[in-house]
């Protein structure tokens, strides 16, 4: 939550900087999204925690399932409407079972606070479409919980996966002008489909 807090502190700061730029064009874009299939689904399940468990690392997980990523993000943009910068806080979470050996030892619960900065090109603005690509780089704060099942014998413990994390934004689409919605296509901490509302604002 810290995080986000952070977040909304930098948006204020950002905003109070931007007072007197004149108002010859949208200078700032808000949105909310919410994005399907995030970069934890596919990758390694391997922590340190499930090592300390099951030392001999023969564990794989399955029947994963999640709430997605909602992320707030705020981009800057550039006087010559071609660039946009700015910064991204994320949360997901997901649950999955996990296998020893094929036997099932637990359930596994993770989640995930993101924060991003992120580069934008808009090479399409014309009327109320607009085609932008881009890449985010951040930082992933997680907490686990693994919850044993009796027959194998584990304790539940917890622990934390804290990693780097990375967006590549492959094509983005918005549509709207003041208020919008966009969709956007890649991979990382988004996941591979974002979708939401946007406002642009002086």
């Amino acid at each position: 939550m810290r995080y986000v807090l952070l977040f909304f502190g930098l948006l204020a700061g950002l905003s109070l900087l931007s007072q007197n730029v004149e108002k010859s064009y949208q200078h700032h874009d808000i949105l909310i999204g919410y994005g399907a299939f995030p970069i934890d689904q596919f990758l390694s399940v391997e922590s340190n925690m499930l090592n300390s468990s099951l030392p001999d690392k023969r564990y794989v997980r399955d029947h994963y399932s999640g709430c997605g990523v909602i992320t707030l993000t705020y981009r800057r943009i550039s006087r010559s409407g071609f660039f946009m910068w700015g910064v991204t806080a994320g949360y997901n979470q997901s649950s999955a079972s996990v296998y020893h050996v094929g036997q099932l030892v637990g359930e596994l619960d993770r989640n995930f606070i993101t924060v991003a900065v992120e580069l934008e090109y808009r090479y399409v603005n014309s009327g109320i479409v607009q085609v932008y690509s881009g890449a985010g780089l951040g930082y992933q704060f997680g907490n686990e919980k693994l919850k044993p099942t009796v027959e194998s014998g584990l304790s539940e413990v917890s622990g934390s996966i804290n990693r780097l994390a990375y967006q590549a934004n492959v094509i983005g689409v918005r549509i709207g002008k003041t208020f919008g919605g966009f969709a956007e296509l890649g991979f990382g901490y988004k996941g591979i489909v974002n979708v939401g509302l946007s406002v642009q604002l002086y």
